[in-house]
């Protein structure tokens, strides 16, 4: 298989299974030429996100990576929804430090039409618009019809996040068993229906195969999604899964540019893990492929400070510009 002719053509299922079992010397031509397909399709551009954990804990679902769980004993500090004046703040600050978009992210269910959240939420982004900052809203507050949906477009929301988490065959065995992935997959397609951008990825490390990551994938691709956030498990104490080995390093740089070859030009977002994970070698993520990231921390998972976050994409843009 010469790697180097998925630059100019599409790749199968069955061909990114095969690239998923390279090793040794050949990865280095993997990551060369992932580099260089998004180089050609995205060009030099590094895309950043700033999350709110805008409501935290005390979730009903019982996914099992997930510190917010109800179902599980952690040290998590749980909290109703933030006012909007303090949403507001985090926005502004968000656009200061230069984050391109700016994402409302609740635990629960789903931030139901009718209720006092949803409300709040909507007025946030109504009075954010206002201010005429040009950092993008996005939303993540659970599983929503086309309805709920469409009343936060026309307030001012550009993007809704729900991620798929893993493939549609293991997601019940190894994230939940509180709701089904159709549910997931009904809000992504729901959004793309009214016009919505949408950003689905899942997570590595929970148990999954390479097929499982190679599916998921194909999914998102006919989805025609346009952020895929690859995050990295940290396991947390007290979850099902918080006794789980890392991933190796080579593992998961080999995810990020077998997804770019597969996404040639969408935005590969690196999100949680990347510190704890990769460490000196985060920056080998953005030689592979990536070409985003989470910056100033996650949902449950401390990261670096967006200072530091900033200086370290300043430093990424250099390696790109030398090629």
């Amino acid at each position: 298989m010469n790697i180097r002719d998925f630059i100019d053509r599409e790749i199968t299922k069955e061909e990114a299974l095969e690239l998923c079992k390279i090793k040794g010397s050949k990865l280095m031509e993997l990551f060369s030429v992932a580099n260089e397909i998004r180089e050609k399709y995205c060009g030099n551009t590094l895309h950043t996100c700033t999350i709110s954990n805008a409501k935290s804990g005390e979730c009903e679902e019982d996914c099992k990576f997930c510190a917010q769980s109800a179902h599980y004993k952690t040290s998590l500090t749980t909290y109703d929804l933030k006012e909007k004046d303090i949403l507001m703040s985090e926005y502004k600050r968000a656009e200061k430090l230069g984050s391109t978009k700016f994402g409302v992210v609740t635990s629960g269910r789903s931030i139901k039409k009718g209720s006092e959240e949803y409300d709040s939420i909507k007025e946030f982004v109504e009075d954010a618009k206002k201010e005429g900052i040009t950092t993008n809203i996005c939303c993540s507050i659970g599983l929503l019809n086309e309805e709920e949906l469409n009343e936060l477009k026309e307030a001012g929301v550009t993007r809704f996040h729900s991620n798929m988490q893993t493939s549609i065959n293991a997601y019940n065995k190894i994230v939940a068993t509180t709701h089904k992935i159709d549910d997931r997959l009904a809000t992504i397609k729901a959004a793309k229906k009214i016009g919505m951008e949408v950003c689905s990825g899942g997570i590595i490390g929970m148990g999954e195969t390479w097929e499982d990551r190679i599916d998921m994938a194909f999914t998102l691709k006919e989805l025609k999604v346009d952020g895929i956030p690859v995050n990295i498990l940290s396991p947390i104490e007290g979850t099902p899964l918080g006794n789980r080995e890392h991933l190796s390093m080579d593992e998961i740089l080999k995810t990020i540019a077998v997804y770019r070859i597969i996404f040639k030009d969408k935005v590969i977002k690196i999100g949680a893990g990347r510190e704890g994970v990769l460490k000196d070698f985060m920056g080998m993520a953005f030689m592979s492929g990536a070409n985003g990231m989470l910056v100033g921390g996650y949902l449950t998972v401390k990261g670096r400070t967006s200072e530091e976050d900033f200086l370290f994409m300043e430093n990424v843009k250099k390696m790109w510009e030398m090629g």
